[in-house]
Parts: structure tokens; C-alpha cells; sequence
């Protein structure tokens, strides 16, 4: 039997007024999709060897951690009983700091800027935007993000977001909103039957722009640093970001393997089958979808997605 297994993922469980990143899907709607795969479908966790099952099916997934997955996602998934697993970014777990994006955010569409203009200065990628309207700051926004993605390392990105926190006056917190897991709440979930947590590296970087030593910092140290904090082996992982090339590359995988990763998840859509790396895996975005257009994207991720 050519078996098949439709790998979903979310991020956050949450009904955020202003989404610019389309990241949140409401608890009601999040309620009625999980209703819905229930009755119809066979719901497999992510660590299972799919190959064992009778006919393949569905799983669930989440990137990033966010502190909804405990507070909204979580008592959904319990009630009902479908295993999810949790990929979690651990760079914020300690800090009371946001995501980076969500932080970027804050700093150039939540503040009023006097001067109307933002600056960034660097030497390569230095430049100055004009704020003065919420679609010129939305430009800004959606600018530094790209920047930050596929420019910045680390350090030079924490040392932009210095620059912009000293341009806005505004010191490092976790609007309530946007909190992320902490070690309680990560410890809690993990706790659950129905979770599996995975490793999302530490800062959420895009890998294949890093070098191979920054890649094994990222990927290992989120690993170890889950392991010590669960007391549990953590063999699942998902690249941030998740395009192949773009995102992750052969070095990025060869560190995996090494690493003791056993399986690694993609943002590549398509449906899995035996053909498949168990270290590219695709999966299908889960939006804040009503039940009947979340129905009808299911059906299509079926009949469009298969990668062979």
C-alpha cells in the first residue's frame, strides 16, 4: 500500500487582532479543524515511523513555541486526544524577550517615532526610512525583516535591534500577547501525553545563511539545551523558516544526522510518502481557516501536494 501522511503545521493558537505574519489561528477555529481531522482521519504523531501504519493519515505540528500552544492549543488537544508535536525556539525561554519578528514589530509599528524616520546604521547595509505613515512604517517593517533573515547574523542583528530600541526608547520586554514558552510552561507541556517537543534552534535563524560552525551552534545547543530542561532525548527538529536552500542545505542536514536528529520537518508543502527524507519531511500551513475552507485545503493539499 503506498501509504501517505499529510504533515500540518501551525504556530500560534491566539486571536491577535493585527497578524500582520498570518502566524495566529483563533481557539475556536483551531477547536473546530482538530474536530474535523478527528472524525475524518486517521491522526499519526510526528516521531512515529509512519511506514508501521495501516494507511498513513494526518499530523500536527506547531513552530516556534509560543506561550498559546500551553494556554489555548494544549486543553483542545487534550480534550479531543490528537498528539501534536512542538518545535520549539529556545533562545526565549529565559529572557522575557519576544521572537525576533514579533520584537521588530513592536519597535517599528507599535511605537510613535517624533522624527518620522528609522535608521539603521552598518557599514554594508546601513539606510534610513521614512516612518511618518503606517504604510511607510509597515515598508520599514517588512525591509528590516528581510534584511535580518537573509543578511544578519546574529550578533549584527541583536546589535540592529539595539540601535532601533535606543531610536524608539524602548527597553527589551515580552508584550503579554507574544510571550513565548518559559522553562515552567515548556516543562508542563512537555508533560502532557499528547506532546512531543522538538528543537527549533536558538535564535531562529535562516541556516543556510550561516556558516557550518554557527549551524552546529544553532541546532545542537537547542537540542542540549531541551534535553537538560525535559531530561528527555530530543531527536525531532524543524528548520526555521524550512525552505529548502533558502533555509536549510546539505550542511544542514548532515549536522542533524549527526547530532542524533532523527527526523527533521520542512516547510517545503507536499505529502510525505516513503520516498521521502526523513530529514526534508514537507508539510502543508494551517491559516485561520472557517471549517469549510480549512475542508477544502485539506482536500487539495491530498490531491496537489504529492512530491515523488
Amino acid at each position: 500500500m503506498n501509504k501517505k501522511v499529510n504533515v500540518l503545521y501551525y504556530h500560534r493558537v491566539y486571536g491577535l487582532k493585527d497578524d500582520i505574519n498570518l502566524l495566529c489561528v483563533t481557539p475556536t477555529k483551531f477547536e473546530q479543524q482538530m474536530r474535523y481531522l478527528k472524525r475524518n482521519y486517521d491522526i499519526l504523531r510526528f516521531e512515529e515511523n509512519w511506514d508501521n501504519s495501516d494507511s498513513g493519515g494526518m499530523v500536527v505540528t506547531f513552530d516556534d513555541g509560543y506561550l498559546d500552544n500551553f494556554q489555548y492549543a494544549l486543553p483542545i488537544l487534550e480534550e479531543l486526544e490528537i498528539p501534536a508535536t512542538i518545535f520549539v525556539s529556545v533562545g526565549t525561554l529565559e529572557n522575557n524577550g519576544e521572537l525576533w519578528w514579533d520584537e521588530l514589530e513592536k519597535l517599528i509599528l507599535c511605537v510613535e517615532n517624533c522624527s518620522g524616520t528609522i535608521s539603521i546604521e552598518d557599514e554594508k547595509y546601513g539606510c534610513r526610512w521614512d516612518v511618518s505613515t503606517y504604510e511607510l512604517r509597515l515598508n520599514c517593517y517588512y525591509a528590516i525583516y528581510y534584511l535580518m533573515k537573509n543578511f544578519a547574523d546574529v550578533k549584527v542583528r541583536e546589535g540592529w535591534f539595539e540601535q532601533l530600541r535606543e531610536q524608539q526608547n524602548v527597553d527589551r520586554y515580552a508584550r503579554e500577547h507574544f510571550r513565548t514558552l518559559d522553562r515552567k510552561s515548556c516543562m508542563e507541556l512537555a508533560g502532557s501525553r499528547y506532546i512531543t517537543i522538538g528543537a527549533h534552534t536558538v535564535s531562529h535563524p535562516s541556516l543556510a545563511k550561516m556558516s557550518t560552525k554557527d549551524q552546529q551552534i544553532e541546532v545542537l545547543s537547542s537540542k542540549d539545551y531541551l534535553e537538560k530542561l525535559l531530561k528527555k532525548e530530543i531527536d525531532m527538529f524543524s528548520y526555521p523558516f524550512g525552505m529548502r536552500e533558502t533555509d536549510y542545505n546539505k550542511e544542514t542536514v548532515e549536522i542533524c544526522k549527526q547530532s542524533g536528529i532523527r527526523k527533521a520537518a520542512s516547510t517545503v508543502p507536499g505529502i510525505w510518502t516513503a520516498k521521502c527524507s526523513n530529514y526534508e519531511i514537507p508539510r502543508n500551513i494551517v491559516r485561520n481557516w472557517g471549517i469549510s475552507e480549512f475542508q477544502y485545503m485539506i482536500d487539495n493539499y491530498w490531491k496537489t501536494g504529492v512530491r515523488e
